[in-house]
């Protein structure tokens, strides 16, 4: 959960003002005197006047008694807020904030003050909540402290300098670290937690809040804490507490950096999840590690110290592990924390600050379109570490989601920068890793990597011929026929994408592959006959009726192809096809190939199998009398 999600949610949070109000009237009756002005412009007048007689009593008043007489004003400051829509707006507001924030302070300093931390936890819960309309002390001045956070950066570094962004912190601490059968802060009313959470959000949203945050140690015993204790940790305070750190890593300095430096906090963080990645739920643990990242990349454009820490302290490896346990949860629950996870990873790839070295060693032909950008421009691959990641999540993994997951990664490495195509392929080839392996994927994750490899050819207008053969192989190999299918169906789009293409295939073997293989199954449907099929002979169907079209495909336009087919002797087996529906159209397109190099040949065929056609076979009729 973000700032912006809490700030959603205020609208609600002073729902209870009325009964504040009317409380009010009940805590100063002599209030009432004349009845209770409702203007705004005289509620705050009012407050200006009774507070600056506050102002002048302090002094001579002990603890009890100054904190009581400020507590009888925080009531009326709430009314007049109530009746201003929201907006602050007294003469004394800065001295009025210091005043309510050092109380605060000195309260929840009372409740923590020494104690175990499940006893701080109860005293600090009960301190804080509402408890309808007997209101407590320190409720009031959390309400009162929390509107007074969002007044103007002056009225904000007043509530800073007293200290509470280090007790808020430690407070938030106990509740996470240490949970809670009966959460007394929820006894009131949930919205405690919200006025509380987005105070702190305000003040850390602020430089000078983290500043002051980093005089203690109370960040990293937080940060210790969600890397160590996620799974024992109060469930209500997880996302509040991810929220609240990811706001103070938003607010990056060099003396953050030089604090999670100093005490080693990256490099702990990393040790502490590593030991927890295989008993965490892969959620739990990816959220977890999702903020150390965060840490690490929020400091990175002004120091790079960090993602040393990360890479010398094995993070990559953890990353790793954690990728391998999706699988174990269903898709809806696991996608966003895996995309977040995800997101950041491919971030990391583009950190470093040496541009790989990329040599022009591309293989010709190539299409017209095309041209190597030797200059970088745009966000390039520099942190070959962290592609590894994805690499070898890739080659490891046998999840669906996952599968889809890195692939797109990889994509939007490409729409950074076409280049990084090339400076990932001729260093880590791992398109042309993945072609090895491809078939041991799921289905989904298959039509996603060959139209990956088709955006090669379409969006960077490259023929990756290396690529492209270990898919010819694929074909030839045809270890999962459900695999070969997908891989023949891409090179019959690349195939329409460009005549080159019937060049390049016919001289790779491609073609020759394809009418081998065309004529094993010519051979098996003659010998068949009319003879229903089982579903490995339907696949098999499939195959040759795709093997069909990209023949059709590599013929069209090429008489040297032409000439390949009439070589091989593939024409009576070619003639075979034309008795099934399913292969008819395609079979005639190749025999009217023919007629390019041999009219009389191509006639004499479509002649002799219109008069050997029985009567039955009507639409092979037509078909044939279309073509001639």
């Amino acid at each position: 959960m973000d700032k912006e999600d809490f700030s959603k949610e205020q609208e609600d949070v002073p729902d209870k003002t009325d009964q504040e109000a009317n409380s009010s009237d009940r805590l100063q009756p002599e209030l009432l005197q004349g009845g209770h002005p409702q203007c705004p412009t005289a509620l705050w007048e009012m407050l200006e006047r009774q507070f600056l007689e506050y102002i002048q009593e302090a002094p001579f008043l002990n603890p009890e008694n100054e904190q009581r007489t400020l507590l009888r004003l925080l009531p009326l400051f709430l009314k007049a807020w109530e009746k201003s829509a929201g907006i602050i707006c007294f003469p004394s507001v800065l001295e009025f904030a210091e005043e309510v924030s050092k109380h605060l302070a000195q309260e929840i300093q009372k409740a923590l003050g020494g104690k175990p931390a499940e006893e701080a936890r109860l005293a600090t819960g009960k301190l804080l909540q509402w408890k309808g309309e007997e209101e407590n002390d320190g409720y009031l001045l959390l309400k009162s402290g929390y509107l007074l956070t969002q007044v103007d950066s002056e009225t904000l570094s007043k509530v800073i300098e007293s200290g509470l962004p280090g007790l808020l912190l430690q407070c938030l601490y106990i509740f996470f670290a240490f949970p809670s059968d009966k959460d007394e802060l929820f006894e009131g009313d949930s919205q405690v937690q919200k006025m509380f959470v987005q105070m702190m959000l305000n003040i850390y949203n602020d430089p000078q809040g983290v500043e002051e945050l980093l005089l203690g140690n109370e960040l990293q015993s937080l940060l210790m804490a969600t890397s160590s204790l996620w799974e024992q940790s109060s469930p209500s305070w997880k996302e509040p507490t991810f929220c609240v750190l990811r706001a103070i890593s938003k607010v990056q300095s060099p003396s953050t950096i030089s604090y999670l430096q100093t005490s080693n906090s990256v490099k702990i963080a990393v040790q502490n999840l590593s030991r927890l990645v295989d008993t965490l739920h892969p959620q739990e643990v990816s959220e977890v590690a999702s903020l150390i990242l965060y840490f690490v990349k929020d400091s990175y454009f002004i120091s790079s110290i960090l993602l040393l820490e990360f890479e010398n302290s094995d993070g990559y490896p953890m990353l790793l592990k954690i990728l391998l346990r999706y699988g174990e949860v269903p898709d809806d629950e696991a996608e966003p924390y895996l995309e977040e996870l995800l997101e950041l990873l491919v971030w990391f790839t583009i950190c470093g600050k040496t541009e790989l070295k990329v040599f022009d060693s591309v293989t010709y032909p190539q299409l017209d379109g095309f041209k190597f950008q030797h200059e970088p421009s745009g966000m390039t691959v520099k942190n070959l570490q962290a592609f590894q990641v994805l690499q070898n999540a890739f080659q490891k993994t046998s999840d669906p989601l996952l599968c889809r997951k890195i692939l797109s990664s990889i994509k939007t490495i490409w729409t950074w920068n076409g280049r990084n195509f090339f400076l990932l392929e001729w260093t880590l080839q791992p398109i042309s890793q993945f072609v090895e392996i491809i078939h041991l994927k799921p289905s989904l994750a298959q039509m996603q990597f060959f139209q990956l490899l088709e955006s090669v050819v379409f969006d960077l207008s490259f023929i990756p011929h290396e690529i492209l053969k270990k898919v010819q192989n694929l074909i030839k190999e045809n270890q999962a026929p459900s695999c070969t299918l997908v891989a023949l169906r891409s090179l019959h789009r690349i195939i329409a994408h460009d005549l080159l293409f019937t060049d390049i295939f016919r001289d790779s073997g491609l073609l020759g592959l394809l009418l081998a293989q065309l004529r094993k199954q010519a051979k098996i449907m003659r010998k068949r006959g009319n003879r229903g099929s089982s579903n490995f002979e339907d696949m098999d169907r499939d195959l040759a009726c795709v093997m069909l079209k990209i023949v059709a495909a590599l013929l069209q336009g090429s008489v040297r192809n032409t000439v390949v087919l009439k070589d091989h002797g593939m024409v009576p087996f070619i003639k075979i096809f034309l008795d099934d529906e399913c292969y008819r159209s395609d079979s005639l397109n190749i025999l009217e190939q023919l007629s390019t190099i041999n009219t009389e040949e191509y006639m004499s065929i479509i002649i002799g199998a219109l008069c050997s056609s029985t009567q039955g076979e009507l639409h092979l009729k037509l078909d044939l009398l279309k073509v001639i």
